[in-house]
């Protein structure tokens, strides 16, 4: 008798949230491999916006994303936890109400196992809580924790009384752990065997928009990224491959937006990326594509430039951060000014308009004084461009966060306190980040 197994997206515990093409992908990677190896697999994804008993947002977002596929979340609010009791914000749960996911849980068949992935380290509490229902549900069910949550703060997981929790985001050992606990050879060798299958789409119903990755890793070690810890080397996936899911996302669901989830889609573009898009073009479909994450101004060439344009790109976003030549230099030394000017200049003599740039500013992280912010604003809206500022969240593995657990030292112990909006308010930069949403939202 196959093993029946549950893989689970839980909800997001937050002060804010979006769908801006949010997908479990490295999950629906794992479900892949379940079912080639003969288990019967099904999903509870507890952010998923089609699901029937997913309520209407509040929030729905702006029209431009909306027409791209992304939207609000229902949001139940919640009393805030201790150490969040002095921010001045509603928090709350994200998702499909506890009481929906209760009765489509009761609905289904029993499972020997459930494995339950978490993202952000502030997000674990619903990844908590889904244990809990499905204990109660389903006693005897053995429930398994993975994610990025467990591999950044793996003592904290460790103690909620999860069966099993894989502290690794290496995919190969993620395999080998699941194929302990299920007591079968999953039979992937390499990383690149992990990636030759495609994420299990068809777990859902109806997409709005698909989420594709061509690559993991990145060439840099800024000083507030975890990306090495998490991957410490940089793998590209073929792209043929990349290529077809795109083709059966379109056929089979009709979806039309995707968005990129590389940390560094440039890198080598002329080994990767750039064939990748004369693949895309060729299918000739009504496709428009999306960089949620920030690319890197140094690879974005006058040729990949006009590869994007030609592809039908419509969200771009560059990433510069700062503008400050020091700070630029000690965070990772992956921009200058003029690398930046000379990226937008590849954007813009390709057709791109200054309306469908973007340019990330990271406001909270060490370093930066008020004066440097301003200047950062100032700089990207003098180039007639729109600056859109990412909030700092502290991040277990970077070096940003062992000298701010220094200051700050219970951020080692409750990674609620890793919340971006949590460190705004905790570190007293609030009102600056008030003072610069109003720059930036004035006309250019």
């Amino acid at each position: 008798m196959k093993k029946r197994i549950l893989v689970a997206n839980p909800w997001i515990y937050d002060f804010t949230a979006y769908d801006l093409w949010l997908k479990p992908l490295g999950l629906l990677f794992i479900a892949s491999h379940l079912k080639n190896a003969g288990f019967e697999v099904e999903l509870l994804d507890c952010l998923d916006r089609n699901h029937p008993g997913m309520p209407d947002a509040s929030n729905r977002g702006p029209k431009r994303l909306r027409e791209f596929g992304c939207g609000g979340y229902y949001k139940e609010i919640l009393p805030r936890p201790d150490c969040l009791r002095t921010i001045p914000r509603h928090f709350g749960r994200f998702g499909i109400p506890l009481s929906e996911v209760k009765k489509d849980l009761s609905q289904r068949k029993p499972f020997d196992f459930a494995f339950i992935t978490c993202g952000m380290t502030y997000w674990y509490p619903g990844a908590v809580l889904l244990k809990e229902v499905i204990k109660e549900i389903w006693p005897s069910c053995q429930v398994v924790l993975g994610g990025i949550y467990p591999v950044l703060c793996s003592e904290h997981a460790k103690k909620w009384g999860f069966d099993a929790v894989i502290a690794s985001c290496d995919p190969v050992q993620v395999l080998q752990e699941v194929g302990i606990i299920l007591e079968s050879n999953l039979q992937v060798r390499t990383a690149e065997e992990f990636f030759s299958t495609s994420p299990w789409y068809s777990l859902y119903k109806r997409l709005f928009y698909g989420v594709i990755i061509t690559s993991v890793g990145c060439p840099f070690h800024c000083s507030y990224c975890a990306s090495r810890t998490l991957w410490p080397s940089f793998l590209r996936r073929d792209s043929t491959l990349v290529v077809q899911e795109i083709e059966t996302l379109y056929h089979t669901f009709g979806v039309r937006d995707f968005a990129f989830y590389d940390d560094a889609l440039l890198f080598q573009a002329q080994e990767g990326f750039l064939q990748l898009l004369e693949e895309i073009i060729k299918l000739n479909l009504p496709l428009r594509f999306h960089l949620p994450n920030g690319v890197h101004a140094c690879f974005l060439e006058p040729q990949v430039a006009r590869m994007m344009y030609r592809a039908n790109f419509k969200t771009l976003r560059i990433a510069l951060e700062t503008t400050s030549p020091e700070i630029q230099k000690i965070t990772g030394n992956k921009v200058d000014n003029r690398t930046f000017e000379s990226a937008v200049v590849s954007l813009r003599r390709v057709g791109f308009s200054p309306q469908e740039i973007e340019v990330y500013l990271l406001f909270g992280f060490p370093g930066p004084s008020s004066e440097d912010y301003l200047s950062s604003v100032e700089y990207v809206r003098r180039l007639g461009l729109r600056p859109r500022i990412s909030l700092y969240s502290p991040v277990p593995g970077s070096v940003d966060f062992e000298k701010l657990a220094r200051i700050y030292p219970e951020i080692r112990d409750e990674p609620l306190l890793h919340n971006k909006i949590a460190y705004l308010y905790y570190t007293g930069q609030n009102e600056l980040y008030a003072t610069l949403q109003k720059l930036c939202s004035q006309p250019l």
